[in-house]
């Protein structure tokens, strides 16, 4: 398994995966990703990470955040692995390559959200020690 950069060439992809598991659908619509969301969270690495686990020549995981470098922090947006490569350690490798190139860049406090339903990435996240903060509610408006 190898951890990189997510590749604009993947777009498609990534769309695919982001929109169609409901693991990772917080928003109110039918597309909670846009192919234009996606390509400025993949190109935009001075305010983002898109890392991709990648076996074989296929995405088998990712994780994207963005980038508060003056407040010091990095907002956790997505952490996701297939279903059938569950297990084996990819969510935790590319947590820790994640949190190594914010600490690099002089990130030190990692925040993310995970629906109230996902039990078990809440699980995963207590197992690597983020502290669970106050239950909310999501609110969208599109104008």
């Amino acid at each position: 398994m190898k951890i990189r950069n997510a590749k604009i060439s993947e777009l498609k992809e990534i769309y695919e995966i982001l929109n169609k598991n409901p693991e990772l659908q917080g928003g109110t619509g039918s597309e909670t990703y846009s192919k234009s969301w996606i390509k400025s969270a993949i190109t935009d690495r001075k305010r983002e990470i898109f890392l991709i686990a990648e076996e074989k020549g296929t995405i088998i995981g990712l994780l994207s955040a963005e980038l508060w470098k003056n407040k010091k922090y990095s907002f956790i947006i997505d952490l996701f692995v297939k279903p059938d490569c569950r297990k084996r350690g990819i969510a935790s490798a590319l947590l820790k390559k994640y949190e190594e190139k914010c600490k690099n860049m002089g990130i030190n406090k990692f925040i993310g959200l995970v629906l109230t339903s996902n039990r078990r990435m809440q699980a995963f996240m207590k197992k690597k020690n983020y502290k669970k903060g106050s239950e909310f509610y999501y609110y969208e408006k599109s104008v």
